[in-house]
């Protein structure tokens, strides 16, 4: 038995949004068996774009049963059915997600008539219910209402299963198709070719622009796992029913994935990335000598032509590193950009300063202790690269770390490295350095590279 359902809701999330009506329509296989239909109150404001696409305003949900009074009918007549729905998803994970808050776990299997009818009937221009109906010849009642669209999606099953020469609904329904799990707009092919192997992966709509990014050690294994949990989740589900196509970039190992993922997100913006969209540089301790001939260290944005002693993600990460060796190196809080102050600072003060800000200790005795604190930067901020696993065969990744800066990554072929610096600089593609790298970089390195086979190599 079938059990084909309409909804409406006050928006595509499911998570967030609440349901206005329901319609079922139980079908045998063969004609209608049995129905239910009812508003529901989402005990919450509908928006008016909402209102003005369904017909179905507040004054008419108000006194109509919130979705917990009708919970247990509702899960009567679909838990132990074939769920059926246009774009089956979206339908299937308001109703899960619905069922779930009200104790009842929804598991069903699933057909998706847009997926079907892509397999039955290929060559449409279109595979909206609207545009269907129109090409099939099936009249619809009601438009953009719950029991107009769920019996439009009757007829048109009842259309599917007859022309079904191709066995497509019981292959959709086999327990290792995954065709239940799939994006309705994308054919299976798409999935299945794709690596299980190491990358960035980009999701695209209707008009081929990149949505998400994602990066993943198995790419094929993470994509699958979007849409098995978009049951669950109402923002997986909304990006499962946006998917149109799926492409990737083989990176080679986890930490390249990373770094081209947040690059790839700033640069494209994709709609369902919420994290690290934004461009911001990073916060830099960076000196310079005055007049004087006395060693200055301050806290700046990031830039490329400063002398660079160490990057930070955050100004209050750097200002704290900095203190800490200004009180290790005994060093004048005027000078390391810490106290605004007119004449002595106040570590001259409290004895830790020994008067070079009001030039009671000449510049060589201070700039030596200033030297030697910057020393103490240098096992951060030294040029080196980092040498991991490549894409295939021989090939191996390289990253380019200039004294603290990230200036990108590249691939070589290992038979050809001869210990020449300059040939790991010359694969290296220019990649932006921003607070998100940086966090990358430091928490990777420190946490897996020994375990992921990473080499650093010191530039001579």
């Amino acid at each position: 038995m079938y059990a084909i359902v309409d909804i409406e809701t006050t928006g595509t999330n499911a998570t967030y949004n609440c349901i206005t009506e329901v319609a079922i329509y139980v079908h045998d296989g063969d004609k209608i068996v049995d129905e239910w239909h009812s508003l529901i109150n989402p005990m919450r404001e509908i928006p008016p774009f909402i209102i003005q696409m369904t017909g179905i305003t507040n004054e008419m949900v108000a006194d109509a049963p919130e979705f917990a009074d009708v919970a247990e009918e509702i899960y009567t007549m679909l838990h132990d059915k074939i769920f059926v729905a246009h774009n089956a998803g979206f339908d299937y994970g308001f109703i899960k997600s619905h069922l779930l808050e009200n104790g009842y776990e929804l598991k069903s299997k699933k057909l998706c008539t847009v997926r079907l009818s892509r397999k039955i009937f290929p060559g449409f221009k279109s595979y909206s219910l609207g545009r269907l109906c129109e090409s099939l010849g099936v009249q619809i009642e009601n438009r953009h209402r719950a029991a107009g669209d769920a019996l439009a999606t009757a007829k048109i099953f009842g259309m599917l299963i007859q022309k079904d020469t191709g066995n497509h609904v019981t292959t959709a329904l086999k327990r290792n198709s995954k065709e239940q799990l799939l994006p309705p707009n994308m054919e299976k092919a798409v999935l299945e070719q794709l690596p299980e192997a190491c990358g960035v992966y980009y999701f695209h709509d209707a008009a081929g622009k990149i949505i998400y990014v994602g990066k993943a050690i198995n790419i094929k294994s993470r994509i699958f796992g979007h849409f098995t949990y978009a049951d669950y989740h109402g923002k997986e589900n909304d990006l499962r029913n946006s998917v149109f196509d799926i492409t990737y970039t083989l990176t080679g190992n986890e930490l390249i994935a990373l770094l081209l993922e947040s690059e790839e997100i700033k640069r494209k913006f994709p709609k369902f990335n919420n994290a690290q969209k934004q461009w911001d540089r990073n916060y830099c301790i960076f000196k310079y000598i005055d007049q004087r001939g006395y060693i200055h260290m301050a806290i700046e944005r990031y830039h490329v032509k400063k002398e660079v002693l160490k990057v930070f993600a955050d100004f209050l990460s750097a200002r704290n590193y900095l203190n800490e060796k200004m009180h290790a190196f005994q060093l004048c809080g005027k000078y390391c950009h810490l106290q605004k102050v007119k004449k002595a600072c106040y570590n001259h003060e409290l004895g830790i300063c020994l008067g070079a800000c009001v030039e009671k200790e000449n510049p060589e005795t201070y700039n030596e202790r200033a030297e030697n604190a910057i020393a103490a930067f240098r096992d951060e901020t030294d040029t080196y690269f980092i040498v991991g696993k490549g894409r295939a065969g021989n090939e191996k990744s390289v990253i380019y770390i200039d004294k603290g800066h990230y200036l990108g990554f590249g691939f070589f072929d290992a038979d050809w490295y001869n210990g020449d610096p300059e040939i790991l600089i010359d694969v290296i593609k220019w990649r932006p350095d921003t607070p998100d790298v940086q966090r990358i970089l430091s928490g990777y390195i420190s946490r897996h590279a020994v375990t992921q086979g990473l080499t650093i190599i010191p530039k001579a």
